[in-house]
Formats: C-alpha cells, structure tokens, sequence
C-alpha cells in the first residue's frame, strides 16, 4: 500500500485557513498559498493567508504583494 500523498496537480479547491490568524480566507481578497519545500525527500507544506498577516510576520526585506487580475 502506498502512503504518499498524490502530487498535486496545481489546481487549488478548497482555501486554506490563515496561518497566522487562524480565521477564514472564504472571501479574502488578499488570500495567499505559500509552499514550503524540504531539500531532501521532496517534503511539501501548504499554507494559507491573509497577505496582510502574513506581511506582519515576515522579516524585513520580504514582503507579499497582491496584484489582482
């Protein structure tokens, strides 16, 4: 049986919580997916957030944008 999880195929269906307050994305207009990678064994993490939080927590010199499309 395998446990590995099936890559994902780029298409997001469902929003993620926020990472950093924990409340709903539903209807964010500055919601943001991150992905954090492992070096070793292709380890993935997703995370959700408002931009704005997530903007409150980065260290200097980083900053997300939101450009609507």
């Amino acid at each position: 049986m395998n446990d590995e999880e099936p890559p994902w195929t780029g298409v997001l269906t469902e929003r993620l919580r926020c990472c950093v307050c924990g409340e709903s994305t539903d209807d964010a207009p500055d919601y943001v997916l991150v992905e954090l990678t492992g070096p070793a064994g292709g380890a993935r993490q997703w995370f959700g957030a408002h931009a704005g939080h997530l903007n409150g927590v980065l260290g200097d010199g980083f900053r997300v944008e939101v450009h609507l499309m």
